[in-house]
């Protein structure tokens, strides 16, 4: 190499001028790293909700486990699905979650885009995982037009861990043989560790499931199984079992279970086909007997309740060895930890494992029909499912009075010791405070389901449960299928109150509900029985405490007052400020 000549120019000035061009090149490295940091959260990828552009419509998934490990002593299952989806914005953009799988490439690419009914679907300019905010991500040459459909393929591995998420495995022993069975825990955010979803509530979509698994296994799913064929894959004898579509959901509902399992069921010609599926030494022990009673009747009860046809052929109830929750209301194959569903040797036992099986069956009304919009309106989900587990307990079990008071008592104490924290939390949130699935995951606690269900139980009673019950009816008939917010049920609950004219309140709905919800904590009352004076102050454990939380209601409660005199109740009156001389009674 030949350098060129040039000029010649004093050492200082060169060196100088050496200088201040490295301070430049750095000053504008320096500002581009500075921008380039203040715009990456702008980047869709970046933010932990999807765009408004694309629609879900159906999935079509396949999923096979291995139940056996492989070479590598791993347990993994394989999978490929499509989901067909409409663009509603001009987008050139796909974002859909994945988190934990190795999808396969096909020309280079994670996914491959086809168009439907006549579209033309762009070609992909390169796709990569965002492992942060749990995407794939695909950006397209061209931009996708609103109002047409397409379809996204993806193939792919993961792992079939024993992490109690996602799909996973369980593991048990028949005498002295290990057992493995696969099944699925996808609320809150697990469905995109099975395979590729727009994974929130409200991108509900038809599901139509094909599980390969053993010839000597059971695949079970949300919906009844149309069919199995039996054929051999990679040298192995496999059944391939495909299932009706299941209806319009969430994909956090989505359930799938491979195992060796018995069931029991209800009698031929019963309209809901009920079953339980357990070990096989638990079914013929006559474990899991109680369970499908006390299912077969909760079912019923609640249809009555509800006024409202439960719209699957069959409900599945499942007893799972390892289970991080408790149980859950997967639409149609409801999972359990196997010793809340099995046990019923003493009446604790039965009643626990009844008001669990009510508030999971609640939830194919309340969560599954109808569905929160985002998370931050969970509490419509399972404060609903265990209030109405308590209504439904006292039916199925009328014998059990005392021990459920004591249980509810207890529920109650729970509630009250979490809520008297200055750092509480209220029943709802505003959407944008939470995002993350780390966020989510927080909300599902003790004032979700406990307070959620006390407060519901307050509002049933000075509403009367005939307007309350009435007015849920009409709300679940509305929004079939569909997602809400709070706002949502307040209404249809404000319509019912204004239908029934002997019904007064101090307010509307919102106005008398909204500060239990939106707010943290509770009140303590305190009478004056010699002065008449009556007043109410957020309770804190530690009076001295400091909230730092704001709220816009001023930590102040319409506080519905029931009393009696000389063993007399008395009209109701109202508590709707922090003091008052007396309460206010409504005409």
């Amino acid at each position: 190499m030949t350098m060129v000549r040039g000029p010649r120019v004093r050492k200082t000035v060169a060196v100088l001028g050496l200088v201040l061009g490295a301070t430049a090149v750095a000053t504008i490295i320096t500002l581009s790293v500075l921008y380039a940091q203040h715009e990456a959260p702008n980047r869709p990828w970046d933010q932990y909700r999807l765009p408004d552009t694309l629609k879900p419509r159906k999935y079509n998934v396949t999923m096979w486990p291995q139940l056996t490990k492989n070479e590598h002593s791993l347990y993994v299952f394989t999978g490929h699905s499509t989901v067909d989806f409409e663009c509603v914005k001009e987008t050139d953009l796909i974002l859909i979650h994945s988190n934990k799988l190795n999808l396969i490439k096909s020309s280079g690419h994670h996914a491959t885009l086809t168009g439907l009914g006549g579209a033309v679907a762009p070609t992909i300019k390169t796709t990569w995982l965002q492992e942060t905010t749990e995407y794939l991500v695909i950006q397209l040459n061209n931009k996708l037009e609103p109002g047409k459909s397409y379809q996204l393929y993806s193939s792919f591995t993961g792992e079939l861990a024993d992490d109690l998420e996602g799909f996973y495995r369980s593991e048990y022993y028949e005498g002295s043989e290990l057992k493995v069975l696969a099944t699925t825990q996808m609320e809150a955010t697990d469905a995109r560790k099975a395979f590729p979803c727009f994974d929130e509530p409200a991108l509900k979509a038809i599901f139509y499931m094909t599980l390969i698994h053993n010839r000597n296994t059971v695949a079970l799913s949300n919906s009844m199984a149309i069919g199995s064929v039996n054929t051999t894959m990679g040298g192995v004898e496999v059944s391939v079992t495909t299932f009706e579509p299941t209806p319009i959901m969430s994909t956090y509902l989505l359930a799938f279970v491979v195992c060796e399992y018995d069931s029991i069921r209800t009698p031929a010609g019963a309209k809901v086909l009920v079953r339980v599926w357990a070990r096989r030494q638990a079914i013929a022990e006559g474990q899991g007997d109680y369970a499908l009673e006390k299912a077969a009747s909760i079912l019923e009860y609640l249809e009555r309740y509800y006024n409202v046809t439960y719209p699957l052929k069959k409900s599945d109830q499942i007893a799972v060895t390892h289970m991080a929750a408790t149980a859950m209301e997967n639409w149609g194959l409801v999972t359990y930890r196997e010793p809340d569903l099995l046990s019923s040797q003493t009446a604790y036992i039965r009643q626990a494992a009844v008001q669990l099986i009510a508030h999971e069956l609640g939830h194919m009304w309340f969560g599954n029909l109808v569905t929160m919009k985002w998370w931050n309106d969970v509490w419509l989900n399972e404060g609903f499912a265990t209030y109405i587990s308590r209504l439904v307990a006292a039916v199925a079990e009328p014998n059990d009075d005392e021990l459920r008071d004591t249980m509810l008592w207890n529920d109650i104490q729970r509630a009250f010791l979490m809520d008297a924290k200055a750092d509480s939390v209220p029943l709802a949130y505003p959407e944008e405070e939470i995002n993350t699935p780390t966020e989510i995951r927080q909300l599902f606690n003790t004032i979700t389901y406990n307070k959620g269900a006390h407060v519901l139980k307050m509002f049933s009673e000075f509403l009367t449960e005939a307007v309350f019950s009435k007015g849920l009816s009409n709300y679940l008939h509305a929004f079939a299928y569909q997602n809400t917010m709070t706002t949502d049920l307040w209404k249809h609950l404000q319509a019912e109150v204004d239908r029934t004219l002997t019904l007064k309140l101090p307010g509307t709905i919102s106005q008398i509900m909204n500060p239990w919800v939106l707010q943290m904590g509770f009140p303590v009352v305190t009478i004056n029985t010699s002065t008449g004076t009556i007043s109410q102050k957020h309770f804190l454990a530690n009076p001295e405490s400091v909230v730092e939380r704001s709220s816009i209601y001023n930590y102040e409660w319409f506080v519905p007052i029931a009393w009696t005199c000389n063993g007399t109740i008395q009209e109701r009156k109202w508590l709707l400020s922090k003091s008052g001389n007396c309460c206010t009674s409504v005409t």
